[in-house]
């Protein structure tokens, strides 16, 4: 157990779901926060009378959503700004991630939902998502989706599993990996086949 979340279980203990609605918060905004372990540790506690779990999950879930729409918001307002201002003009204008753009609009359920449960794709997700052309109503539609279902999987471990929920979240980080290596393959295999069939056409 690293330093960190070791002083994050001490936060969560004294400031309680403020602590955890901040961590979930600035952890969808890519900074490397424990939110997931976090969450589970939340759970571990309510299971024990310390919090309450729906308190537990509200924090989390309302954490997760204002993240992604703040990054969501300052990629489509700024992100391109950014890249050109960093010389990353060629990224910005490349057939590739205009290809990357329209599948991810087309198959946006599916990435969307699927990468709220790994921190990292859940940030890359949504930079992507305020850079491409997917509408707001329908990127929120699908964060909330995902952010609730990936909270009810974190709480459920750590309040049934409350003894072992250390050993529970070492196995959901690697199945978390493994969401994120589908996807990405899934991604790469229908960019793959939208560029040939446009190519084609």
């Amino acid at each position: 157990m690293s330093a960190l979340f070791q002083n994050i279980l001490g936060f969560l203990l004294l400031y309680k779901y403020a602590t955890l609605f901040i961590v979930c918060f600035f952890s969808s905004l890519g900074i490397p926060l424990p939110a997931g372990s976090s969450t589970i540790a939340s759970a571990a506690f309510a299971s024990q009378g310390y919090l309450n779990i729906f308190a537990v999950m509200f924090s989390s879930v309302i954490g997760n959503i204002l993240g992604d729409v703040v990054m969501y918001t300052f990629s489509k307002k700024y992100g391109k700004k950014v890249l050109y201002w960093f010389h990353l003009g060629k990224v910005v204008e490349s057939r590739a991630l205009k290809n990357i753009e329209e599948v991810e609009n087309k198959y946006s359920a599916l990435t969307i939902i699927a990468s709220r449960f790994q921190d990292q794709a859940t940030t890359i997700l949504n930079v992507l998502a305020g850079l491409g052309n997917i509408k707001f109503k329908r990127f929120i539609t699908y964060a909330i989706i995902g952010d609730i279902l990936q909270i009810a999987f974190y709480s459920s471990i750590g309040y049934f599993f409350a003894g072992n929920w250390e050993s529970f979240y070492k196995v959901t980080g690697i199945f978390s990996w493994l969401i994120v290596l589908v996807v990405v393959i899934i991604s790469a295999f229908l960019t793959n086949k939208y560029t040939k069939k446009k190519f084609l056409n």
